[in-house]
């Protein structure tokens, strides 16, 4: 599990960068380097989350999974892959123990009455130093499953940070460690080592989530929030007045937030505190009333940030574009046509729609015909021109072969 690990840190650092150039293809090809591992239990040693305490280990492909999967988040954001460390690990692990021995998540929590002292202080500098989480469920996914709670970062008492996010990505980590316990009472607690700071010398200007180019929306949902992470060496948010534009391709939807303020069309913040490596913009659209349901592939969003200031004094405004799809095949399963009759005059034109279903498809392109081009002809956008007396069909056919017809009826 550690070779194919290596592997794909190898292919994602061979796949070029900035992320903008990300494309659904090699998104999908990154995702599915790290989506096959199984087994029975994550465990090698069932930790004891009672007196005697002992740690317990978890197994190199549970590790591995949750690493590649932060690994994949990392490079869809732009920012260097990070390595396991086997004292982490330790830390995360004994950091697991007392929170399962405990039953509840404190980044301070304190030492129970009969446990070692060693045995906390290891527990003690992974819980203060760490991401961690509680699930009222176990499966062998536990750790991966953490990883991405804390990329999504969802719950109203995270919404002002999301400094579980900011440290997932925080480009000067170089390294974490995994932690993983079960309560008494079935809970089940993850810990991430997070304020690891081993890479100093990260290249970066800002770490945007959703991450430009290709992003898959089943990491994105309807009430989470997007961030901007911003490199303070870079950006002086002290003379920086943030205004944020966040637009929907199709038209459809716009919304506007200015961060500092707190005002906008949905939740909105600017939070200059020490989460990850930089002061971040939080802003999450409120959909109410709109008929959004959630992102799904192929929508296209257009961020702008206005009204930020570098360090030089110089104005840095900041936008990209998110390309949403799916990080598995999403097939064609009908195409409908309209309107489906049309009677014309020689010489008329009528333009026809053809919607494919789903409209998350991967291949929504449609191809026109007409049964009879005596009668009407069809270009590849489906307007349809009346030739000469008589009834024809014209056809659209989607991927996968679908098709769905307008009858033609042009008069003398």
């Amino acid at each position: 599990m550690k070779k194919a690990i290596a592997l794909l840190i190898i292919i994602l650092q061979l796949i070029p960068l900035p992320a903008s150039a990300h494309t659904r293809d090699a998104v999908r090809a990154a995702y599915a380097a790290i989506s096959d591992w199984r087994a029975r239990s994550p465990y090698t040693e069932a930790p004891i989350a009672a007196a005697p305490y002992a740690a317990g280990t978890l197994t190199e492909g549970a590790t591995a999974n949750a690493l590649g999967f932060l690994n994949f988040a990392r490079w869809l954001a732009g920012v260097d892959p990070v390595s396991e460390s086997a004292i982490y690990d330790y830390q995360c692990q004994h950091g697991a123990v007392l929170l399962a021995a405990l039953d509840y998540v404190d980044h301070s929590a304190p030492r129970p009455a009969d446990m070692d002292r060693n045995f906390y202080d290891s527990a003690h500098i992974a819980t203060t130093s760490g991401c961690i989480a509680r699930f009222n469920w176990m499966r062998e996914s536990i750790l991966r499953e953490g990883v991405e709670y804390f990329l999504r970062d969802d719950g109203e008492e995270n919404l002002a940070a999301l400094g579980h996010r900011r440290w997932a990505l925080n480009p000067t980590m170089a390294a974490t460690g995994f932690g993983l316990a079960n309560s008494a009472s079935g809970m089940s607690y993850v810990l991430m080592y997070a304020h690891d700071l081993g890479n100093p010398d990260a290249e970066w200007d800002s770490v945007c989530w959703p991450a430009a180019g290709a992003f898959p929306a089943e990491l994105m949902h309807d009430h989470l929030a997007w961030s901007v992470m911003l490199n303070p060496e870079i950006y002086d948010l002290s003379a920086s007045l943030p205004i944020v534009t966040l637009t929907e391709a199709g038209g459809d939807f716009a919304f506007h937030f200015e961060p500092a303020a707190g005002v906008g069309d949905g939740w909105c913040a600017l939070n200059l505190e020490g989460y990850g490596a930089g002061p971040c913009l939080i802003f999450r659209p409120d959909f109410t009333g709109t008929g959004f349901t959630d992102y799904e592939q192929n929508q296209r969003w257009l961020v702008r940030v206005d009204g930020l200031i570098g360090t030089d004094g110089a104005k840095r405004p900041l936008e990209y574009q998110v390309d949403m799809i799916s990080l598995t095949v999403q097939d064609v399963v009908n195409v409908e046509i309209s309107p489906q009759e049309a009677a014309l005059e020689i010489g008329e034109t009528l333009a026809l729609t053809a919607d494919v279903i789903p409209g998350y498809a991967d291949d929504l392109t449609v191809a026109w015909r007409s049964t009879d081009t005596a009668v009407a002809t069809v270009d590849g956008d489906g307007v349809v021109t009346a030739v000469g007396p008589g009834a024809c069909e014209i056809v659209a056919t989607s991927a996968g072969g679908y098709e769905d017809v307008c009858a033609v009826t042009v008069a003398q």
